[in-house]
């Protein structure tokens, strides 16, 4: 007769035990894991201000917004980066301008003489001037830079083959906007294209105030020619003749991934190391660019 193989009592008490410590542990991480992403999900209404219809259009001054950090955003800001990776690779030169206030300038052609030609365009501050003279209502809205942009906001204005002796077709306007609040305190940061005057894509989030001390700050770096050291303009604008043959541009874009967006305190370079005007940068955001300011020449 065979023998019939059972459980005994006290195997049956220890299997109870540690299945209860398993379905404990299980909850336990479950709670810990949804307590860690609700901040993460935090979303309310953000009220911006005067700028918000500038943005978006309409008349409203508030907007419901999500708290960084929050990686649903963050998903929006990597498909406005593949965005401008495309629109970069069909345009003829890429300008970068600074500005203090919101950008109502999204023009699809700008106006130039006849006889202009492109090389002209040498700087973000020749692009800037052309840019006041076409659309005069620009001239109050973007201010002058050389190297680091130390505006609280930026344009990227990049330019299509014209089709038209007397024009500059413009591809797309992407304006970043970081708007400081109030109810609640804090900045509202986004990211907007425009194309021919009409909002296409954007990206937005809200950072709740930070006890950090350095802004973010500056949103561009444009590197000049290195030729252009043979004229001595001081250390300042001179750290920045740095482009063997092609001028460039350093963007950063805020990052909805990162808790805060003020920083903290960075390393010390000497005055005529480039770096001493943007190390606050450093390990700031992930969307960090490097442009060319004329992809065509």
């Amino acid at each position: 007769m065979k023998a019939r193989a059972a459980f005994s009592l006290v195997e049956l008490l220890i299997a109870a035990a540690v299945a209860a410590a398993v379905i404990t542990t299980g909850v336990l991480l479950y709670q810990n894991l949804t307590a860690a992403r609700a901040p993460r999900s935090a979303y309310g209404t953000i009220e911006v201000g005067a700028a918000l219809p500038t943005f978006y259009g309409g008349t409203a001054t508030a907007i419901d917004a999500y708290f960084a950090p929050n990686y649903g955003r963050s998903a929006h800001a990597e498909m406005l980066r593949t965005r401008l990776v495309d629109d970069l690779q069909r345009a003829v030169a890429v300008f970068c301008l600074g500005r203090e206030e919101a950008n109502s300038a999204h023009p699809a052609a700008i106006a130039v003489s006849a006889g202009f030609r492109g090389d002209q365009l040498d700087s973000p501050e020749a692009f800037r001037q052309l840019l006041a003279a076409a659309v005069p209502a620009s001239a109050d809205i973007f201010t002058p830079y050389r190297g680091a942009c130390d505006a609280t906001n930026a344009s990227i204005f990049l330019l299509l083959p014209a089709v038209d002796a007397t024009a500059l077709s413009v591809l797309a306007v992407y304006d970043i906007d970081l708007t400081p609040t109030t109810s609640p305190a804090g900045t509202y940061a986004s990211v907007k294209r425009y194309e021919a005057g009409s909002l296409t894509d954007f990206y937005d989030v809200f950072y709740p105030a930070s006890a950090g001390p350095v802004p973010f700050r500056p949103l561009v770096v444009a590197f000049e020619r290195s030729a252009r050291r043979a004229t001595v303009e001081g250390a300042t604008i001179d750290r920045y003749k740095q482009a063997a043959a092609r001028p460039f541009y350093f963007v950063w874009w805020p990052d909805p991934a990162a808790p805060t967006l003020e920083g903290f305190s960075a390393p010390a370079y000497a005055a005529d190391d480039p770096r001493a005007g943007y190390a606050g940068m450093g390990g700031r955001t992930s969307l960090f660019f490097t442009i060319p300011m004329f992809p065509a020449l």
